[in-house]
C-alpha cells in the first residue's frame, strides 16, 4: 500500500510524497511540546485569578480541561501511524 500525496493546493508539498519519517518526528515534537504547554491546567484552581468570579473561575477551569489529553492524544496516533507505515515496509 503506498501512502498517497498531500492534495496538489498545500504549498510546497501539494503533489508530493512526505517521507514517514519526516511525519513522526514532526509530530512527536508537537506532541512534547503540547504536553509541555497545557502541563499546569490542572492546577488552575490553585493559581490566583483576581479578576474573575468563583463561577468563572470554575467554568473556565472545566472547559480547559480536556486540552490536557492534546498531547497525549497527538503521541498515540503518531505511534500507531509509525506502527501502520512501519508494517506496510514504509519505514519511518
Amino acid at each position: 500500500m503506498t501512502p498517497s500525496p498531500p492534495p496538489r493546493w498545500i504549498p510546497i508539498l501539494g503533489g508530493r510524497a512526505v517521507h514517514p519519517k519526516a511525519v513522526v518526528i514532526t509530530a512527536g515534537l508537537g506532541a512534547l511540546a503540547l504536553t509541555a504547554l497545557w502541563a499546569n491546567v490542572p492546577w488552575w484552581w490553585t493559581y490566583p485569578h483576581d479578576n474573575m468570579t468563583d463561577t468563572g473561575n470554575l467554568v473556565v477551569g472545566i472547559l480547559y480541561q480536556p486540552l490536557i489529553l492534546w498531547g497525549p492524544l497527538l503521541a498515540a496516533v503518531t505511534v500507531s501511524y509509525h506502527r501502520r507505515r512501519r508494517a506496510h515496509g514504509t519505514t519511518a
